[in-house]
């Protein structure tokens, strides 16, 4: 289980990554939905409608392109807010990698009017562009930065904005306290502590000098204790007894930094929970969670609420139609023979385009068709012989997302061969990515 979270996650941040716009006319009416505008709140419809206006200047969309619904994202955080969490427990929504590659300027409004509290970045790039979005609620670095990525923002406040560090070690401490003193401020950290097993980017309080190192970080001026935190990393694990008992182990040194620091407990949030632990261990909610995943729309857990949506819908169109006879062997290797005589459509996306070459099948004028042969660089074959007189050249095709009464999930094609594919994080093709259309009546 822990290896398909993995790769599917790794999926949905490299599916834009290599969208190239090829030429043709693709009109967005074609995938529009209604939405009810009474069961959404003023500042959200004014902010969809001035996407849509932005993207009407777009006269073509290329045939291969990705849609992101924002009504799906509102919808998703509501749906956590309100059925997973408890009044006095916190969100944090984890926008990392641009928002998992569905588009942080598109959708970091979004959350905050959905009624997140908290956001959760890695990279000082979403930084830059949060401060310049003017988003008010708090933001926490969810790893440990490098020494130029801090002296970067936190000399420059006026570019990143605020930001509150995730701090594992001494040396980091000291060189925050340095410049929360060079620039007269305070900086608010987070405290990450070994307590989950991840060995990644906290303080292992299972060493006595350890223990006593956090005494002392905690007298270092210009610095403030938002929080404190573990990351387990086998809560997508069938038996979650190792999270509970990693748990139980983190309540207990999270008090003793309390106790021994005399600090505030009103005043500091204990934090541990990610998707899959906010899913299925309750009692790890705490004072806030970190979701990620779940909000974009994955559904990779079992506990996953059945209301979920997925963001992101891929469509590319019937590129041409061709006659095969029966015996035929389609694509590189020949591996794949005909056993009728068939029609076979050119669809201009492949596995450049980072979608997983077994990929299944596709819809097409609502109907589910197979895919044949291995997928090209830019090219997957369908066999639509049994809908040929009903299928032309530029009809819409869905490689995931919704078409009439149908529904194609990452889900339904997760298989191994995924896992060869490369990441390409940062080199995202905004040509190729658009808000989801839509009437609001």
């Amino acid at each position: 289980m822990k290896s398909q979270v993995t790769k599917l996650r790794s999926f949905f941040l490299i599916l834009i990554a290599p969208l190239i716009a090829m030429a043709g006319v693709s009109d967005p009416s074609s995938s529009q939905v209604n939405w009810a505008a009474g069961d959404y709140s003023e500042s959200l419809l004014n902010h969809i409608a001035d996407w849509n206006k932005k993207q009407t200047a777009i006269k073509q969309r290329p045939d291969t392109y990705i849609e992101i619904s924002q009504r799906a994202f509102y919808d998703n955080i509501r749906l956590v807010k309100t059925e997973l969490l408890s009044d006095t427990t916190k969100l944090m929504v984890v926008v990392k990698s641009d928002a998992y590659g569905h588009g942080l300027e598109m959708l970091g409004n979004v959350a905050e009017m959905a009624g997140a509290d908290y956001f959760g970045i890695t990279e000082n790039h979403s930084l830059k562009i949060m401060n310049e979005m003017n988003l008010s609620i708090p933001i926490v670095r969810l790893r440990l930065a490098s020494n130029s990525e801090l002296l970067a923002v936190h000399s420059r406040p006026d570019v990143y904005g605020e930001v509150e560090e995730m701090v594992g070690n001494m040396q980091m401490a000291r060189l925050l306290s340095k410049l929360g003193a060079e620039q007269g401020r305070i900086i608010r950290i987070h405290l990450n502590l070994n307590s989950g097993g991840m060995s990644r980017n906290g303080f292992d309080m299972s060493v006595p000098e350890i223990r006593k190192q956090i005494l002392s970080l905690l007298k270092l001026k210009n610095l403030q204790v938002a929080g404190i935190m573990t990351h387990f990393p086998n809560a997508d694990a069938i038996d979650i007894d190792e999270t509970r008992s990693a748990l139980a182990v983190f309540e207990e040194q999270a008090n003793w930094i309390i106790e021994h620091a005399r600090l505030n407990r009103r005043d500091i949030l204990l934090h541990v929970a990610n998707t899959s632990t906010t899913l299925r261990l309750p009692e790890a909610h705490l004072d806030m969670v970190r979701v990620g995943s779940l909000v974009f729309g994955e559904k990779l857990e079992k506990e996953a609420p059945e209301a979920l949506q997925q963001l992101m819908s891929v469509y590319s169109r019937v590129g041409q139609i061709n006659f095969y006879p029966k015996g035929s062997s389609v694509g590189y290797g020949s591996n794949f023979t005909l056993q009728r005589d068939s029609y076979l459509a050119n669809i201009p996306i492949g596995k450049a385009n980072g979608i997983p070459r077994d990929l299944v099948e596709v819809l097409i004028g609502g109907k589910r068709y197979s895919t044949v042969g291995n997928m090209s660089m830019n090219t997957t074959m369908v066999d639509i012989t049994d809908g040929r007189k009903n299928i032309a050249s530029g009809d819409e095709v869905v490689i995931f997302g919704k078409q009439n009464q149908d529904e194609l999930r990452v889900e339904d094609h997760w298989l191994s061969t995924i896992s060869d594919v490369h990441t390409f994080i940062g080199q995202l093709n905004h040509n190729a990515r658009f808000a989801e259309s839509g009437s609001l009546e």
